[in-house]
């Protein structure tokens, strides 16, 4: 079995009747497919019968990390030099890394933090996580996504070097499954059109070359359960146990989890995608929101509100409900529209900005709190990603702490996101609110339907 961190994750063990070594490493490419099972198939004295192919999406991708100059040729050189594994054990790095590992043996279970460690039988397992922090790492990549701006464009020489690794192994049968990422994570690249076209054209190229593909990499009821996951897009080992029953253990079942992709069906499972983000979409946001069994300190909702609304920016510095200006840069119009606030430059320029919120004082409400959340559902058209900013800050002996998350509107629908801050010991004042900055055309334009602090 070859494929990158996620295929890790997969127990070699649990292959009914089939002797199995998985060979998957962090970051392997399709590029390194070809050295490794030339070096596996030594080790083995034969061909393989059966080989498993783990194929990731972001692998597909032309702007993809490059790979470093240790790439195959080098481990495999290395794993075959002369006293290689007397060298490797005995020297101080082995030394230093034996430490923590001993620790861990002694207690039954990991005493360090790192991506996964593994057992003696080469069985990776993830290292636990809190509901919080796998809420955090997806809420990371939802930012980091759309901050990098990474583009996507499929590398067709992906289905060329897949066609050279199955004719180099006539005598093999390949079988390939997509690896599977949490649904939001799958929806919001898919967002994206050159994304879209990008993974529409790879599964497409791997059912032309494979024939039939195990296809995980969609939204059900595996991928929208973020337990199944330890981040984004590393699966936990009791899903691939389902992955291996479903392609191997049980094949011949109608699976459960994933698809069998062949040129019969992948139109109609491409159509089907496109049906499920539009179901669905909204769960790709909705793990930023709180528990709703807790009553908010404040609420500002501008649904039924029949007040009249269109005022400057620079009469806007006492009103409270629904919101505050803190601070302004350049001038602004502020307009009550259905059951929305809308907020549009009257001139725009690089030096523009805008922040408005609450001082908590003036509220009476949530001083002694410990940890506050506020949670703001927006949308609107902004230069760049991240340009919109909730915050929450306080400040201790005249010293300001911030806790910040950049948001990403969208001009379609509304999304909510969140900010979350422990309140520190002796805090003097508390700001929460949106800072919205880099405005660089009138055309720009935000919308807040409502804001909630807890």
């Amino acid at each position: 079995m070859l494929g990158s961190s996620r295929s890790t994750y997969i127990n070699q063990h649990k292959f009914k009747d089939l002797k199995v070594y998985n060979l998957s490493v962090s970051s392997m490419y399709v590029e390194e497919y070809m050295e490794y099972i030339e070096y596996a198939k030594k080790r083995n004295g034969e061909p393989f019968k059966y080989i498993f192919l783990g194929l990731d999406f972001f692998a597909a991708n032309q702007f993809r990390a490059k790979i470093t100059n240790e790439q195959a040729e080098f481990y495999i050189n290395q794993a075959n030099s002369y006293l290689y594994r007397l060298k490797t054990l005995a020297s101080f790095d082995t030394l230093d890394l034996s430490v923590p590992v001993l620790k861990s043996s002694l207690q039954d279970k990991p005493t360090f933090v790192d991506h996964r460690y593994y057992n003696r039988k080469n069985v990776a397992y993830p290292f636990p996580v809190t509901d919080e922090l796998r809420k955090m790492r997806i809420e990371t990549i939802v930012v980091e996504f759309f901050k990098k701006d990474e583009p996507y464009k499929y590398d067709p020489n992906i289905k060329k070097i897949l066609n050279e690794i199955i004719k180099a192994n006539p005598d093999t049968k390949f079988i390939v499954y997509t690896t599977p990422v949490t649904a939001s994570r799958l929806m919001i690249q898919l967002e994206n059109e050159d994304y879209k076209l990008g993974f529409t054209k790879w599964l497409r190229d791997l059912v032309e070359t494979f024939g039939e593909v195990h296809h995980y990499m969609r939204i059900n009821e595996g991928t929208l359960q973020l337990e199944n996951f330890s981040d984004s897009h590393h699966f936990i080992p009791s899903f691939g146990n389902k992955i291996v029953n479903e392609i191997w253990n049980e094949r011949g079942k109608e699976p459960e989890l994933g698809v069998v992709l062949s040129k019969k069906n992948i139109d109609r499972e491409i159509m089907k995608l496109e049906s499920d983000i539009r179901e669905h979409k909204d769960i790709a946001y909705s793990f930023l929101k709180p528990l709703y069994t807790e009553l908010p300190l404040y609420r500002a909702s501008f649904k039924n509100d029949s007040r009249p609304l269109t005022i400057n920016s620079s009469d806007w510095t006492s009103q409270l409900d629904p919101l505050k200006m803190l601070g302004a840069k350049g001038t602004f119009n502020i307009v009550k529209e259905n059951d929305a606030l809308l907020i549009t430059p009257f001139q725009a320029g690089k030096a523009s900005a805008l922040q408005i919120g609450y001082d908590l004082s003036e509220l009476s409400q949530g001083e002694k709190a410990e940890v506050l959340t506020f949670i703001v559902s927006i949308k609107g058209k902004t230069a760049s990603p991240g340009a919109v900013q909730l915050f929450i800050q306080d400040q201790v002996d005249g010293n300001w702490e911030r806790a910040a998350y950049n948001t990403l509107p969208d001009e379609q629908h509304y999304r909510s996101f969140k900010v979350t801050k422990k309140i520190r010991p002796g805090t003097e004042k508390i700001l929460i609110g949106i800072r919205w900055t880099n405005i660089t055309h009138q055309q720009e334009w935000l919308k807040i339907q409502k804001g909630e602090i807890y």
